[in-house]
């Protein structure tokens, strides 16, 4: 069966989808990695970095210098860090930045004395944009964890996007309402090119995102539309798989319109816990035909699905009730065959690696175990 052509179709809102877009598939950390450090070296007016977690480690420290050195080229650099993900960091390690001239946010600050919901609506982001040319997109921190071993890092398995043309200057709007949203070193947002959408290529993509300040463009409701409307099938890579009820209830109505959908989550992760929650619905998804698996090698951190080789997601939005709900996210959803093919024949690649779980499996795992993965999903509000 041909793939479906129409890409509206799959797409929740047809007309917050721009033409004109170049997008290539960063599959990995090596890759991702590098086209980082190639895009940041090549900045000739601004960059703006947005991102969870950027640690004082030798993979912070080498991006640090990197930024401090673009600033004496005359480059403005604005950088925004989650106080909570970024909370290991010393404080003194960004204030080296300011004094070099890097203007630097801290999204909501931890306060002890201030309420719950200060410390859970989090900037769960990663962004990097420069000269409102080029922006890339994906679930990778600036930590040593995240980065490839070519650069002393982990290894940790995840994806990005780079992506060029209009969709930039959609990026770039969520970064200045994270930015408004930061305690921010004085200093004025940088002259952002003026002017008209430029086209880069032939893709319509999407920005989409979760903030609670741009809902029309909601990350849930993009995948639920998506979901609802597979023919062939569904393959989701996700780090934190701990969908709700409304989602995940939506890909056993897929399996039942014979959609073949199919989950990698992650065996070895740095949130146990999460894993476990998730445990408790595996058996439910299992008994209706959802195919689950987990990748057997270095850390899962992806966050990407593609369906029908129509439509794609890539981003830091992880299928869990914290990135539902309450983090600043941001996922490129690519409206593109050739793309979406590729995505297909990664995620078939990466089956190789990872290991079917079976109903068997999850009915043989003792009570305290059981009970322990149920006690975690009701709480998952919390996880």
């Amino acid at each position: 069966m041909e793939e479906n052509s129409n890409w509206r179709d799959y797409c929740f809102k047809p007309e917050n989808a721009l033409s004109g877009n170049a997008v290539r598939l960063l599959k990995n950390g090596d890759e991702a990695f590098a086209e980082i450090l190639k895009v940041l070296r090549s900045a000739k007016e601004y960059i703006l970095l947005e991102f969870y977690c950027f640690a004082d480690d030798a993979v912070g420290r080498m991006f640090r210098d990197l930024l401090l050195e673009k600033i004496k080229q005359g480059v403005s650099v604005h950088l925004i860090y989650d106080s909570v993900g970024s909370i290991l960091t010393d404080k003194d390690f960004f204030a080296a930045m300011v004094a070099g001239g890097i203007k630097v946010g801290e999204f909501r600050p931890v306060v002890l004395w201030k309420p719950y919901w200060n410390w859970i609506k989090r900037d769960h982001r990663k962004i990097v944009c420069v000269d409102g040319e080029t922006a890339l997109v994906g679930g990778f921190n600036i930590t040593v964890y995240d980065a490839p071993v070519a650069l002393g890092g982990r290894g940790w398995k995840d994806a990005a996007a780079r992506v060029e043309g209009p969709v930039v200057g959609e990026v770039e709007k969520l970064y200045w309402e994270s930015w408004g949203a930061s305690t921010a070193a004085p200093g004025a947002p940088p002259l952002l090119k003026p002017g008209k959408p430029y086209a880069a290529g032939n893709i319509y993509a999407s920005v989409l995102s979760a903030s609670g300040m741009r809902n029309f463009r909601s990350i849930r409701r993009s995948y639920s539309y998506a979901i609802d409307r597979a023919r062939r099938y569904i393959y989701i890579t996700n780090a934190y798989f701990l969908p709700d009820r409304f989602v995940y209830r939506r890909l056993i109505k897929a399996v039942k319109r014979g959609v073949d959908v199919r989950i990698i989550g992650p065996y070895k992760t740095d949130h146990p816990y999460i894993r476990w929650a998730t445990w408790s619905i595996y058996p439910h998804m299992i008994r209706n035909g959802i195919k689950v698996y987990e990748w057997q090698g270095e850390i899962l951190h992806s966050k990407t699905a593609v369906i029908d080789g129509t439509w794609t997601s890539i981003g830091s939005h992880n299928l869990d009730h914290r990135s539902l709900h309450y983090n600043l996210e941001i996922n490129i959803n690519i409206h593109d065959q050739q793309f979406g093919r590729e995505m297909a024949r990664i995620f078939k690649e990466d089956l190789k690696g990872s290991r079917l779980v079976t109903l068997a499996e999850t009915k043989d795992r003792t009570l305290l175990s059981k009970a322990s993965s149920k006690l975690l999903y009701f709480f998952r509000s919390l996880l």
